[in-house]
């Protein structure tokens, strides 16, 4: 999902009990990004005060690998403070996507239950309303849906029990380096947010 809340890569049709990470990995998009095949811009500096480069990223949380333009939270244990601001503000980042998920299924009301359908004719409905949802979202730049999508996440919370993915596999010392860098940035002066520390 980018930032618009509008799906940009989609992967249906796989079985419920398989993992986000391994559906992950074996997806087009999964390879395709951890061999940097996907034509991801070039770094860029985040702020004139700053003469470091950033790359640009995706968030994922806990289930995702962490590489060099896929960046997830920090493991909860034994959290510093920077840690913890830098895994906050992740976490910011990835409402969009629950955001766009909750727009979809409010749009398109056959996405609440289960279908009555062949699988393969349910891969074709969830298909249709992705691409229906991003005409949606092109024509008319539904921002009112994104702010209340995003605040009814803001009353909602997510257990540690919740939580039960697993990493893929060790991160490279290059990803866990910018993950670092964004660590840093998001707790300088420049990069930080006045709510974080709340």
């Amino acid at each position: 999902v980018d930032a618009n809340a509008k799906f940009i890569a989609v992967d249906i049709g796989d079985y419920g009990r398989n993992s986000d990470s391994g559906i992950f990995k074996e997806s087009n998009f999964g390879k395709l990004l951890k061999n940097n095949k996907l034509n991801i811009p070039q770094s860029k500096k985040i702020d004139p005060q700053i003469n470091d480069e950033f790359p640009f990223v995706f968030v994922g949380d806990e289930a995702y690998p962490l590489q060099t333009n896929l960046m997830r939270p920090f493991p909860r244990r034994n959290l510093t403070n920077e840690k913890r601001i830098f895994n906050y503000r992740l976490s910011r980042a990835r409402r969009i996507v629950k955001c766009a998920f909750g727009i979809l299924v409010k749009r398109f009301n056959v996405l609440e239950n289960k279908m009555l359908v062949f699988p393969e004719k349910a891969t074709i409905i969830t298909k249709a309303c992705c691409i229906l949802h991003n005409i949606i979202m092109d024509k008319e730049g539904v921002t009112s849906e994104i702010q209340d999508e995003l605040q009814l996440q803001t009353t909602q919370t997510v257990t540690q029990s919740q939580i039960t993915s697993r990493p893929i596999n060790r991160a490279s010392t290059a990803a866990m380096d910018i993950r670092e860098k964004f660590m840093n940035y998001f707790n300088s002066d420049i990069g930080s947010v006045p709510w974080q520390n709340m």
